[in-house]
């Protein structure tokens, strides 16, 4: 893993690829145990969002649902603590070291038949009290699972926005007046099982259409700055279950 690359694009592009990184026997042992892990939230083909409570009042999640994505809770697994304790050089470059923690760590599920976008930024500055927050609060990884290919619905973002993109409340509210902007300059990328990106969280980004057989997993661990991290543990329903409304 080459730190300067990492730095120099998660400051300029906002998006970073590296590929061939695990072990793929270890990510296939990962893939096996991540099958297993039910829906938490998500949406369905029709684009429906499913929360956490009404996934928990269902009797099988995985089959009482037509999925088109979906997150996992938490996940604690030997090798999600070995992929952390490899990747944790890249977040002390960014962040200096003993400035940040890993804050959750889940799955991300696309089936195969999901055919649509939804662009977006992430955690924390989707929420609004971190709109203009200044600095890097924190970084989104992803490990890929199985190759991931612009077939299949490898992530599209679109460079450099999150220099100059902050609302997403404005953006969740208005998603049609921010479609057509992605769709005309978004990018893709191909990286192999045990690859992983990585993305500023203000990027604008989205999962893409799965038009392959398969179904697409990866790993999302999100690298937070210490400070915003305590605050997060308040406003963030995924850690602060008391504000799950749905």
């Amino acid at each position: 893993m080459n730190k300067d690359k990492f730095i120099n694009e998660i400051e300029n592009i906002g998006f970073t690829v590296h590929e061939d990184v695990f072990d793929k026997n270890m990510i296939s042992e990962l893939n096996e145990f991540a099958k297993k892990i039910p829906p938490q939230r998500g949406h369905d083909k029709d684009v429906k969002w499913y929360g956490w409570n009404n996934v928990a009042e269902m009797e099988n999640p995985l089959t009482d649902v037509d999925w088109a994505y979906y997150w996992t809770q938490d996940v604690f697994h030997p090798h999600v603590d070995h992929i952390k304790q490899e990747l944790s050089p890249m977040a002390d470059a960014a962040f200096g070291p003993g400035n940040w923690i890993w804050y959750v760590q889940d799955f991300i599920v696309l089936q195969p038949g999901m055919n649509f976008y939804r662009p977006h930024i992430d955690t924390p500055y989707r929420f609004k009290e971190f709109r203009y927050a200044e600095g890097l609060l924190g970084l989104q990884f992803m490990v890929m699972m199985c190759d991931f290919t612009p077939d299949n619905g490898a992530t599209g973002y679109v460079p450099g926005t999150h220099k100059y993109i902050y609302d997403a409340i404005q953006m969740r509210d208005n998603l049609p007046s921010w479609a057509p902007f992605f769709a005309d300059n978004y990018q893709q990328y191909t990286a192999g099982a045990g690859s992983f990106v990585c993305w500023h969280p203000r990027l604008l980004h989205s999962t893409m259409p799965n038009r392959s057989n398969e179904t697409r997993r990866a790993l999302l661990l999100h690298a937070a700055e210490k400070q915003t991290a305590r605050r997060l543990d308040v406003i963030d329903p995924q850690v602060n279950s008391a504000l799950r409304t749905t």
